[in-house]
Parts: structure tokens; sequence; C-alpha cells
């Protein structure tokens, strides 16, 4: 192939051949190519010579390594050629004296360097812990190499008796990623996922909390104290998504305005949401010394937040539960009831969000205003209006959160709503 100097951008409309394998050679970097085979892989490699032989030394597999790293990889490289060394020998050795890479070692490498440092997304504590917890427990000390797709389906086999379908797929979605991410930086020539299906069909969730469930979950909130508890209330009354309620910030506020930046936001859109003065208060007496508004823990003394989100849902969710169940109790005996009887139904707290969407389509807001509310791109804002549609309906989502927050506010008392219809 005839030699021309390549860049990013030129790397990347490479195409590959029709069989076999093909190399371009980078024009002022002697020796240095990079390998296109007909099926699409690419990797970095280093043509020379040592006592009249002819050797090659794979540097790294793009686009893990970029073209910038592959000039200083061939750098290295042809320095040890000068002095009369071998790199790919040293490498074969490096190789063989290097312990087996594990499944561990190299899930903990594609966390921090695919999702924090890549990706930099707010899932990579997710991912590593149900990394931690599901999966290095069965094949985490196994050389990464070994696994196969035996190994990966008996994994989902163990996990179907203590996990739901849906954790199931995202399980499965994880580790597909971990080994296709292995497979790019060339830790592994074949993923043993492929092929594998999603082991359960998952129904979209209707579970809306019922006006006597709330009148709990609002009590159990007041019970539990912070963070949680005005967290959880948060999450209800503004309608947003959990990390992005549990990661708010105080340079966010604006006033009586939540601004929710786009690298928070799921659609990565900003989001501007409206505050009730409720939501305010709440907001309000948290404390304000640490950069989050709900911190991880407190300090003893109680003046003093940790400067890190709040974490550990699992188990306060499991603390509201009992207290929502100890809540429903009381009510049922209120009417006369046997309260041994009164039931909490499996709920999540994502089904908050479509509680309160629920909630204010019932009180007459219009299901516009609530998916503005919400964020949302789909529904009425699909498609063409999408793209036309741009008034963000500023002041109906402030009397939606408005009109909201009151209809909480009576069901506490329990009275009949003092709610502000709004038009259709």
């Amino acid at each position: 192939m005839p030699k021309r100097a390549l860049t990013a951008a030129a790397v990347e409309r490479l195409k590959p051949p029709a069989t076999g394998q093909v190399e371009h050679f980078d024009a002022g970097y002697p020796g240095l190519a990079i390998r296109i085979s007909y099926g699409g892989g690419r990797s970095w490699v280093f043509f020379y010579r040592l006592q009249g032989k002819q050797r090659r030394l794979t540097l790294g597999t793009f686009p893990a390594m970029s073209l910038a790293e592959a000039h200083e990889a061939w750098r290295k490289a042809r320095s040890a050629v000068e002095r009369g060394e071998d790199p790919a020998l040293a490498k074969a050795q490096a190789k063989q004296a290097k312990p087996p890479d594990t499944v561990r070692a190299i899930g903990a490498e594609f966390v921090e360097k695919y999702h924090r440092k890549q990706k930099k997304n707010r899932t990579a504590g997710d991912v590593e812990r149900m990394l931690e917890t599901k999966v290095y427990p069965e094949i985490g000390d196994r050389p990464i190499k070994t696994i196969a797709k035996r190994d990966i389906l008996d994994l989902l086999d163990k996990a179907e008796e203590r996990m739901p379908g849906a954790g199931r797929n995202r399980l499965l979605a994880n580790v597909r990623r971990l080994f296709g991410w292995a497979v790019e930086r060339d830790i592994i020539e074949a993923s043993p996922v492929a092929g594998i299906r999603a082991p359960a069909v998952e129904e979209p969730r209707e579970r809306v909390l019922t006006d006597e469930e709330l009148q709990a979950f609002l009590r159990a909130c007041d019970r539990m104290g912070a963070p949680f508890g005005p967290l959880f209330k948060a999450l209800l009354l503004t309608a947003q998504r959990r990390d992005e309620v549990s990661g708010m910030r105080r340079d966010e506020l604006r006033g009586d305005t939540w601004e929710l930046p786009a690298a928070r936001v799921k659609n990565k859109r900003a989001h501007p949401v409206p505050l009730a003065p409720q939501t305010a208060a709440l907001i309000k007496g948290m404390p304000d010394d640490g950069p989050f508004v709900f911190p991880a823990r407190f300090h003893r003394d109680q003046a003093k937040a940790d400067a890190r989100p709040v974490s550990g849902f699992t188990v306060a969710k499991r603390r509201l539960d009992k207290l929502m169940l100890e809540e429903l109790r009381r009510l049922a005996e209120k009417r006369g009831e046997d309260a041994s009887k009164a039931a909490l139904v499996d709920w999540r707290l994502h089904d908050l969000r479509r509680t309160a969407a629920s909630g204010m389509a019932r009180i007459g807001i219009s299901v516009h205003v609530v998916e503005k509310l919400l964020n949302h791109t789909s529904g009425t804002f699909a498609g063409v209006l999408g793209v036309y549609q741009r008034h963000e309906f500023a002041e109906e989502k402030r009397a939606a959160a408005q009109a909201w927050a009151n209809f909480l506010d009576a069901l506490l008392t329990e009275k009949p709503a003092n709610v502000v219809r709004l038009g259709a």
C-alpha cells in the first residue's frame, strides 16, 4: 500500500477489504501501519528488521488505541529496535510472566476506563456493584480467556433464583458490554456472550400508588428524617428521576427553579424544573454547607454534610416500606378495619414518577404539560412536532407543580383535595 500521513479522520474513513486484510502505512513513521481485516477489525502494527529478519509487533487495537497513542507506542518500540532489542519478543515474555487476566481484574479496568473515563456516565457505580455482587462471586477469579458461553448461561440461570426478569436483562447487558470491551482491547478474541438472548421478556410497569398509599408514603418520609425522607418526598413532588434528584447540587438551584444540567439528564437535554413552595421549603431544610442537597451522610455534630451524593437506596427503601406498612395499618384502624390485614403491594421508587404523572393528569393538568415537566421527548413531542415545538411551557409547568404539591398536602390532612384544576 502507498504511504501517506494518517490523520484521525482518515483512519476513521478507511474501508475494510472484501477479503483478507490490508495495511495502510503512516508516512513519517517508518514501519507503522494500521491493519484492517475484512470483518472490520483494526489494529496498529509495527514492521521492523532485526538481525536481518523481518519482524512484526502489534501495538494495540483501534479505536481503543488512538492515532496519537499509536505514534507514542511506535516511538518506544523503534527506540528498542535501535538499541538492538526485540520489542515483539519482550512483549511475548512479559505476557507469559504476567498473571492471567481475571474477569475481576478486567471488570475493574472496564468500569474505570469505559464507564468513568470514556462514557463519563452516572451508572458506573451501579455497574460496578452488579459485577461485584452477581458476576465476580461466580466467575471473578477465573482467567477471562477461559470463560465460555456455557459459563454465561450458568451465571444467568443462578441469577434467576434471586433477580427479577428486568434485573437479569440488565445483568446480561452489563456482562455483554464487559466482554465486548475486552474484545476491542484485544484481551480476548471473541465474546462468549455473542448469541445469548435476553433471559426475560419485560412487561412495562403500570404500578401507581393509591391515595391511601401516598398518605402512608408522605407520613413515612416525615418519620424517616434526612436525608432519605426529604429525598423521597422530592422524588414525588418534582416527578424527576432518582439519580437526578439524589445528585441535586446547590449550584443548580436558581431561586424557585432547579436548573437540571444536560450532563445529568437521561436524554441529555437541560431541564428547568419549577419548585413549588413545599419543595423549596423541603430543600431549604437540608444542611447547606456542602455541594449536594442530599449528602451521603451527616457527621456526628449534624451540622456538616459529606461532599458526596446520598447512596444506599436499597436499605433506605426497605425501611420506608416498613414505615409505610405501619401507616397503612394505622389508617385501617382509623376506619375500624382489621389492621393485620393491611398490606403494601410491591412498588419501586421509579413508580413515584409514574404516580406523579398520573396524579397530575387526574387533577386536570394537560398531558403535554405533564410531559414537559417530566422532560419527555417522546409522546406528544415526538417526531416533527418535537422539532418545531420549542415552547417550554414554563408558566404551565410551574402551575402544575404547585397544583400537584397542593394535592399532596390535601392528602396529608385527609380532607377533600383543595386543588386548582387546570384546563385540559
